[in-house]
């Protein structure tokens, strides 16, 4: 039988290629890998010469994938991630798991998530964990690029090939500092959106799962939001309440404690709080290495052992 020339393919000049697609750059890739940009220019050459065709084209001082460059990420990814399910499955024989894990969330499940991986740490002490907080932008086009093992997100898209499953409960609450004109009137007789939105709101960027969250209820409202200040993420929101300024649309789970003290006021406005799902998310057809699956079932059975802030 003829031997497939892509034998000659190494897995170190794999690594290398992936390492310089994620990053679109040799410099940013060689400091990554702890190589120096002539090795990686190197390994580059030689993989391109194995393959027999350019996998970068250089457009000015951008790097851009070339067709076969777009095939062989892809086959690098896939055979990157047959690896890590051998290990597992070899480590199963054992009876323990042990490996890495990769989980992509957004940034409002920051509170949520920890609770889950310590109890699923505490099961599998052998077992890595590698937590990447983005935007709901973000983590689509991680998804889509089959980056993590699993994503937490609350808003699945619809017609994405994405195969998801609920396991907690999200609110989203309208939170004010205590002197906040709105706080009295709360208290008195109620909110309506429209009396809300003629004040200005403390949210995040348009790409923020939270905010799509807002315009989209706004939207069936109705109503249109006025007055914005944007800042970059909930925490950053959450100290400029307790610094006295504005009022926002924030997870329950982060403000919990500060309502609890009275440090922030939860408004009383019509339709809130919003309640939404987290769901456990990854492409459809993606075969689930078991530390996958034994985290994902956990996501499912654990909700009802463990305490999540702000949930009801």
């Amino acid at each position: 039988m003829e031997v497939s020339y892509l034998n000659r393919l190494t897995l170190r000049q794999l690594d290398v290629f992936l390492a310089v697609c994620q990053h679109r750059s040799y410099s940013k890739a060689a400091q990554q890998l702890a190589l120096t940009q002539p090795a990686v220019s190197s390994q580059i050459r030689s993989l391109e010469d194995v393959v027999g065709q350019a996998l970068f084209d250089y457009l000015g001082k951008q790097l851009f994938l070339t067709s076969a460059g777009e095939l062989m990420q892809r086959a690098a990814r896939d055979l990157k991630q047959r690896l890590v399910h051998l290990e597992i499955e070899l480590t199963e024989l054992h009876g323990r798991l042990q490996g890495s894990l990769n989980i992509a969330i957004e940034s409002s499940a920051e509170q949520l998530l920890p609770s889950y991986i310590n109890q699923f740490c505490l099961q599998h002490p052998d077992v890595n964990i590698s937590l990447h907080v983005v935007n709901h932008q973000r983590l689509l086009e991680r998804l889509a690029d089959n980056l993590d093992d699993l994503a937490i997100m609350t808003q699945v898209p619809e017609g994405r090939a994405l195969s998801y499953t609920p396991f907690a409960e999200h609110q989203l609450l309208v939170v004010a500092s205590p002197n906040h004109p709105l706080t009295q009137q709360s208290e008195n007789h109620g909110i309506s959106l429209i009396q809300l939105l003629e004040h200005p709101l403390l949210l995040r960027e348009p790409g923020s799962g939270s905010r799509q969250i807002f315009e989209s209820f706004c939207r069936q409202q109705s109503c249109v939001i006025q007055h914005v200040r944007q800042v970059g993420s909930n925490l950053a929101i959450r100290q400029c309440l307790l610094n006295g300024d504005g009022c926002a649309v924030l997870p329950a789970a982060l403000v919990a404690e500060d309502i609890s003290t009275g440090k922030l006021r939860e408004l009383a406005v019509d339709g809130f709080p919003i309640r939404r799902s987290w769901c456990a998310v990854y492409p459809k057809g993606k075969h689930l290495n078991p530390l996958t699956k034994a985290f994902y079932e956990l996501l499912q059975t654990g909700g009802n052992k463990l305490s999540v802030p702000g949930s009801s």
